[in-house]
């Protein structure tokens, strides 16, 4: 079960990594104002990336 809800945030991570390397550079090209889909979805990132943080396997070196 951890395993499956590992790769599913890893999944939703991704997508949002690749949603915001989409639009970021035309952001910057354009000189405009950052929309708030693409600040939801940096919290969305940042969110998951704490999670997958979380849901590691810890394995201490000295065991």
């Amino acid at each position: 079960m951890k395993k499956i809800l590992r790769a599913a945030v890893l999944i939703v991570f991704l997508f949002q990594i690749g949603y915001m390397s989409y639009h970021i550079p035309q952001i910057i090209l354009t000189s405009s104002d950052f929309p708030k889909e693409i600040k939801l979805s940096a919290i969305v990132a940042g969110l998951c990336l704490g999670i997958l943080y979380f849901l590691k396997d810890y394995k201490s070196p000295f065991d």
